[in-house]
């Protein structure tokens, strides 16, 4: 009975461990290779209007005679407060530029004499105001340069001769409204002060 038992058993385990050794077999076995798979396609982005972290785009540059203007501000900032080392270095190209603009308004012309005016060069000064009161012989800003450059130049009597015709002319042409008139309002009542002073 026990001879049985033992039989028995020792067929039941030879089974099982017959069945572990095919099921490990199997696993090692490599598997049958599946039909390729295609890639999932990424999903499709929305257009970006402009790249990230782009430059912002540079800002319209200033016309040729805006950038005239900025060096016509920096050279008679840099005059008053008797900065020599910057008038030096801007009044060069001021006048280059006003002269490349040719021709110019009553505006731009004030510009380039009261420049010229600047930098010493009084018989220039007095020849750009000479074609501005071609056409209006009564223009104050022009009369005004003209006076300071034939008295910084020692022409005493040109200097009185135009202080007159400031002087006659004022009181009718202060008030016209022309942009450099407006534009260099404080300038008037000096010119005037100073025609007045040149005539004592």
């Amino acid at each position: 009975m026990n001879d049985a038992r033992t039989v028995k058993g020792f067929l039941v385990g030879a089974l099982v461990a017959g069945a572990i050794a095919a099921a490990f077999i199997t696993s090692k076995e490599p598997a049958p290779s599946a039909a390729p798979v295609a890639p999932m396609a990424a999903p499709a982005m929305p257009p970006m209007a402009s790249p990230p972290f782009a430059p912002p785009m540079p800002s319209q540059p200033a016309s040729p005679r805006e950038a005239a203007d900025e060096l016509f501000n920096a050279a008679m900032m840099a005059a008053e407060r008797n900065d020599q080392a910057t008038l030096a270095r801007v009044l060069p190209g001021a006048m280059a530029a006003y002269r490349a603009l040719s021709p110019l308004d009553g505006d731009g012309s004030f510009h380039l004499a009261a420049l010229e005016l600047t930098g010493g060069r009084f018989s220039e000064a007095r020849a750009t105001c000479a074609a501005v009161l071609t056409t209006n012989p009564k223009h104050l800003l022009a009369l005004g340069v003209s006076l300071r450059a034939a008295e910084r130049a020692g022409d005493t009597a040109a200097a009185r001769g135009f202080a007159q015709r400031l002087l006659e002319a004022y009181d009718g042409e202060a008030s016209r409204p022309l942009p450099e008139y407006q534009d260099h309002q404080r300038m008037l009542p000096a010119y005037r002060a100073e025609a007045m002073a040149a005539l004592k």
